[in-house]
């Protein structure tokens, strides 16, 4: 895959190396003629002691930040992970050749100030010792702190396209949300239809509220569990009028809500599945429990299995719901099945 590259005003800020340079030019210019003893038999009483200073720390900012500008020049050119050989031989050939042709005209210039007989080339030579190693210890530690920008912004690359894969993915399943609530209940509505005709109107009539709420969220991840509480009531209004006497709604521990979210419709949706995967009648009403612990909803049905249920179930309800959690809230759903319950266990947020 081909290196992606920053200009070098880009690079410059994701390095923010100022700090680095404020500390290290001057460094370097008052440590090479010292180490060297170019400035020596000079005291600071001497205007030309204090004129040498400024003259090497003048050196010693044309060296870094001619060879910084030329490593942002060679980052746009090549890569380490592609050409490393072409790419050291850039590095070490660009500052050593930039190195040397302005240390040796600073250098040159600064002994015609300190009017020494002739070109000094053995002192150009000492200095010149001096400040290739240093140059390059400082441009290793540049391509250093490249190698580690360059890890953090891949790493903030593949953090932003996974989240724009999950953002897509949630996106798909809340429309499918809407069509599969709709396609069960006009199910409901078609026997109703058949059985109470006035039944049928007042359920068309909460059916149309029910879905203000849903069209209004579609386009939420989450919602304040108070919200989704009043919706899921609503719902619960539906069911009762197709089963006004075979179907029990215990709500448990609802008393503070303003601190949760929760994906909504998700309560409605395990509600919806335990009405059409059970039997029960008037003489045997269905009873599902709902209770609030903490930041986590328990859903609980007894299992009695219609036989024709697994024909007519996809299956999609419920694994939209277990992927709807587990991105939009972080946490799986937990789902317990055994011969007599059926149990799901929501994770909600806490803000």
């Amino acid at each position: 895959m081909a290196a992606t590259f920053l200009n070098p005003f880009q690079q410059d800020r994701r390095l923010r190396d100022l700090s680095i340079r404020l500390v290290g030019i001057p460094l370097l210019g008052l440590g090479i003629p010292r180490l060297t003893g170019t400035l020596a038999g000079l005291e600071p009483r001497d205007a030309l002691y204090w004129g040498g200073t400024l003259w090497f720390i003048l050196l010693s900012g044309l060296l870094w930040m001619g060879n910084r500008w030329l490593l942002f020049r060679l980052r746009e050119r090549h890569d380490w992970a592609d050409r490393p050989v072409v790419k050291l031989l850039s590095i070490v050939g660009a500052t050593a050749l930039h190195t040397v042709s302005v240390g040796t005209l600073m250098l040159l210039a600064w002994y015609a100030v300190d009017h020494r007989p002739g070109l000094d080339w053995r002192g150009v030579a000492v200095n010149l010792a001096v400040i290739l190693p240093v140059v390059f210890a400082v441009t290793h530690l540049y391509e250093t702190l490249f190698l580690i920008s360059d890890r953090l912004a891949d790493r903030l690359d593949l953090e932003r396209t996974e989240r724009a894969r999950l953002q897509a993915e949630l996106a798909m399943l809340k429309n499918q949300l809407t069509p599969h609530f709709l396609f069960n209940s006009l199910n409901t509505l078609g026997v109703l239809i058949d059985e109470s005709p006035p039944t049928a109107r007042q359920f068309n009539k909460h059916l149309a509220a029910v879905c203000r709420y849903l069209l209004a969220q579609s386009s939420r991840d989450l919602v304040p569990l108070y919200q989704e509480l009043d919706f899921f009531n609503a719902y619960i209004g539906l069911a009762r009028l197709r089963f006004p006497d075979s179907l029990r709604i215990e709500l448990r521990g609802f008393e503070a809500l303003s601190a949760l979210l929760i994906p909504p419709a998700s309560l409605q949706l395990l509600l919806e599945n335990a009405l059409k995967h059970n039997a029960f009648s008037a003489q045997d009403p269905l009873c599902v429990e709902v209770e609030l612990q903490r930041d986590r909803i328990t859903v609980t049905n007894p299992l009695r299995a219609r036989h024709h249920a697994a024909n007519d179930s996809t299956g999609h309800g419920l694994r939209n719901l277990r992927e709807r959690f587990q991105i939009a809230v972080g946490t799986a759903v937990e789902i317990e099945k055994n011969s007599r319950h059926f149990r799901v266990v929501l994770p909600l947020v806490r803000i």
